[in-house]
């Protein structure tokens, strides 16, 4: 999902995109900063601080390197390296952005960038064309406009706060010149989207502005997560419903605690039984309103740990009918849904465990399961052209099936355990908020692939633990 939120500068579009991305669990991605970086990189390869000519843009472009990231609710954005991110705010880069973003053929290459930014990930994406131009299929766009006066006013507040000199003049003088060149521009004009929801911000405070946006984008904030009955599901389900969304639950039982919550929508479904999966989940989701942002496959059951000469072929296929089969079901469960009902799906986060690559001692169907699960997800993501899919190994979690293996598997039979015993481990409530801040990191990766959390991010993963 995405939702676009453009207007000039100082009209509070980089603070509301950033409030909502950081309650909403969003990736969050400030275009204008894209066109500040080139700019910059124009400048400092050519000395020039006017007329860019369009092949000297084009060539700056090939031959640098802008990398964004998104941690803890800050952006940062790097020029070959360097965190460029205070450097890039200041009037005379803002008006290197301007004299880059004249030419059509440097705007298009940086919309492609954009749009590989974000990856078919889950976006704030603010700026000045981000919904008519980047994104003009974004669910929901808003143009933020205030007059000019009180945006070099706001501007003004801003830079000193960093600690930048500036005059209220000059920043006026330069607020009114970069509208006139972004607006009359023969390519690309800089205007509201035609669906966009116009907010004027001059007379309004943060809050009332947040409330505007909140009420137009609250009803696409759906998620549909298996597994709720207890552990990482529940907590999960939860934390979701704490940021506003409606949770779609499909699971073996419900837990007395979400009972009579009026966000979640669940339908009762033991996933072992593959003749129901399907029905119960299309009932489950038949109310979801236009997109489903998230997918969780949570569900799983264990097995026994032994050796994998004495596992018989029936207790691995009840741990693969769950982990593996009840997943292919709802994988074209979605599918369908999406060519059917035109239901957007965002991203989809199968949870699969280290398990998938240790094949530790014992670990057989689990093991097995989980790698196959895997497998199926980047197979999937053919499939899935306009989503994106993860399977995602979250780390030790203190759910009800750790504490079985823990406290009632043999350590000196099954060496694994041992160092499971010892770990530091998470409790699904950490692990639910130390996991809301992964998701939206998910889009540096590939759509298909395997992540392990405590691999690909070791500093988001000790925090919460």
């Amino acid at each position: 999902m995405i939702i676009a939120i453009d207007g000039p500068a100082g009209s509070g579009k980089s603070t509301i995109a950033r409030l909502l991305a950081q309650r909403i669990g969003f990736f969050y991605l400030d275009t204008g900063a894209t066109y500040r970086a080139l700019g910059l990189a124009v400048h400092l390869a050519t000395g020039k601080t006017d007329h860019f000519a369009v092949d000297e843009i084009l060539k700056v472009l090939e031959e640098v390197d802008i990398k964004v990231s998104y941690e803890g609710g800050n952006f940062k954005i790097f020029l070959n390296g360097e965190d460029i991110t205070d450097k890039i705010r200041t009037e005379e880069v803002g008006k290197y952005a301007s004299l880059v973003a004249r030419h059509p053929e440097v705007k298009e290459r940086l919309f492609e960038f954009q749009r590989k930014l974000v990856n078919n990930c889950n976006a704030v994406v603010e700026g000045r064309d981000a919904g008519l131009y980047v994104f003009p299929d974004a669910e929901v766009k808003f143009y933020l406009t205030a007059s000019p006066e009180v945006r070099a006013k706001r501007r003004l507040k801003e830079l000193e706060e960093r600690g930048i000199k500036a005059s209220y003049g000059e920043i006026l003088k330069a607020i009114l010149e970069r509208d006139e060149r972004d607006k009359n521009r023969k390519e690309y004009p800089f205007k509201p989207a035609p669906d966009a929801v116009v907010i004027d911000t001059s007379d309004k405070g943060l809050e009332e502005v947040f409330d505007l946006v909140w009420e137009r984008v609250k009803p696409y904030l759906n998620v549909f997560i298996t597994g709720i009955g207890s552990g990482l599901g529940l907590a999960l389900a939860e934390e979701f419903l704490k940021r506003g969304y409606k949770v779609f639950a499909l699971s073996r039982r419900l837990p007395e605690k979400l009972r009579g919550n009026p966000n979640l929508v669940f339908e009762r479904c033991d996933l072992s039984v593959h003749e129901e999966v399907y029905y119960r989940a299309m009932k489950l989701l038949e109310s979801v309103n236009k997109t489903l942002p998230w997918v969780v496959l949570n569900a799983g059951v264990l097995g026994e740990l032994s050796e994998m000469r004495n596992v018989p072929l029936k207790g691995l296929k009840e741990v693969f009918n769950v982990n593996l089969w009840a997943n292919k079901i709802l994988f074209d469960l979605l599918e369908d849904l999406q060519r059917e009902r035109d239901l957007r799906v965002g991203q989809v986060i199968a949870i699969s465990s280290g398990a998938a690559v240790n094949c530790n001692k014992g670990w057989n169907a689990y093991s097995m399961s989980k790698a196959a699960l895997n497998c199926m997800v980047k197979l999937y993501h053919w499939e899935f052209e306009r989503s994106h899919l993860i399977s995602l190994a979250p780390g030790l979690i203190l759910t009800p099936m750790l504490k079985h293996i823990i406290e009632g598997v043999d350590a000196e039979r099954f060496p694994s355990v041992k160092r499971l015993q010892q770990a530091p481990k998470h409790t699904p409530e950490s692990a639910a908020k130390m996991l809301l801040e992964v998701f939206p990191n998910l889009n540096r990766f590939p759509s298909g692939e395997f992540v392990d959390v405590r691999k690909a991010f070791p500093e988001i993963y000790s925090k919460y633990i």
